[in-house]
């Protein structure tokens, strides 16, 4: 496989992450507030079903709003984990890891506002800096453990090879 086709290929997860992200982007309010809503629905039902007893209504609306506004910036904080670890798959070609890590986060960081920007154009939505912070949070986050999981493979990978190496070394020193 040519380097061209790596480097392409490389960068595949995160263009599909880009879309979906774009997708649920382009909902209106009401199509978001209802997807939203059947997740918190679900949590709520499966999880936590005590707050189906709440006799205060006003109580039960506040703390429902508190749980559907941490569910979205949940959502947001995981689906941008997962783009900063795509973004380091994409960006491996760079030979400094320092490079790698700051590149990644910098493109979800810059797609992150570009998402926002575009949101504001949809009906019902909104531009928020909030969530361009959680997002390039989450990105940071994905892109830190994405990096760290390689680096613990490559470790015991290199372990293993140098166990190996000395075995070979011990058993040819036994032989007479």
């Amino acid at each position: 496989m040519s380097k061209r086709t790596k480097l392409i290929l490389g960068f595949v997860p995160l263009v599909i992450l880009f879309a979906v992200v774009f997708w649920f982007s382009s909902n209106d309010h009401t199509q978001s507030s209802a997807q939203s809503g059947r997740v918190v629905e679900f949590i709520k039902d499966h999880f936590l079903p005590s707050l189906n007893d709440m006799e205060n209504q006003s109580d039960y609306g506040l703390v429902m709003g508190i749980f559907t506004t941490a569910v979205r910036k949940c959502a947001h904080f995981f689906i941008y984990s997962l783009m900063g670890a795509a973004a380091v798959g994409g960006f491996w070609f760079l030979k400094r890891k320092g490079l790698r890590y700051l590149s990644a986060v910098g493109t979800c960081c810059i797609y992150a506002v570009s998402d926002e920007i575009h949101q504001s154009f949809i009906p019902g939505r909104s531009c928020e800096l909030r969530d361009v912070v959680i997002d390039t949070c989450g990105s940071a986050l994905g892109a830190a453990v994405c990096i760290f999981i390689v680096w613990v493979l490559l470790l015991r990978k290199f372990a293993a090879a140098s166990e190996s190496g000395r075995e070979n070394t011990h058993s040819t020193e036994e032989q007479p």
